[in-house]
């Protein structure tokens, strides 16, 4: 005989498919060779939190750490695709986007559970030290996969300090930052683009306090 379904377990039926519409928002839109979903950005931001996480010996809620990884880019869902890295520089652009996840979260928090809104304003917001440490964490993905693809990156100039704020608001992670910054280095000194000073900034001591 088969099981009526309630209520409950029709949502969590629904969300288990919902689910798999982050794999259709593309990061890196206009440049294919770099090209990946929210979801394959989000799978790595979890191995790097997990990864860092114990390489610091960090105190944090390492529960909430993984949550807050998990839930971080949620609110792009059913975007066709995130904001390219050279269009952050757009105020109005990100404004957009902004507004557009939040309200998607909100809905997906009305219509599955409440807990997706909490993650993902602690994160939006920077909350908690939880929330800085995940954020370091996504930013520093956003430099290291397009490293990976072995093609001159986009937008350079933005790229060389895209983490700076993030890292800046996690001072832990500083040192590792520096050794990321030398091999971006290399690689602008291999495609023939110019490291300018203010790209080491960050590591000055005036900078590299907590705000």
């Amino acid at each position: 005989m088969k099981k009526e379904l309630n209520e409950t377990d029709n949502k969590i039926i629904e969300f288990l498919y919902k689910i798999n519409d982050l794999q259709n928002t593309t990061r890196y839109g206009n440049y294919p060779k770099f090209s990946e979903s929210t979801s394959d950005h989000t799978f790595k931001v979890i191995l790097m939190v997990d990864c860092l996480y114990k390489y610091f010996n960090l105190s944090l809620d390492y529960k909430k750490c993984i949550e807050l990884a998990i839930y971080h880019d949620f609110g792009e869902m059913d975007l066709e695709k995130d904001v390219d890295i050279k269009e952050n520089t757009s105020s109005n652009i990100k404004e957009k986007k902004d507004k557009y996840e939040r309200y998607k979260i909100k809905e997906l928090s009305k219509k599955y559970y409440s807990s997706i809104e909490n993650y993902y304003n602690e994160y939006k917001d920077k909350l908690s030290e939880e929330a800085k440490f995940v954020n370091a964490c996504d930013k520093l993905e956003g430099m290291i996969h397009p490293l990976t693809i072995n093609e001159p990156i986009m937008n350079h100039e933005l790229f060389a300090t895209y983490a700076d704020n993030a890292v800046r608001n996690f001072p832990i992670m500083m040192n590792l930052y520096k050794e990321i910054k030398e091999i971006i280095k290399e690689k602008y000194n291999e495609w023939n683009f110019e490291w300018k000073e203010e790209y080491d900034e960050i590591f000055t001591s005036s900078l590299t306090k907590k705000p």
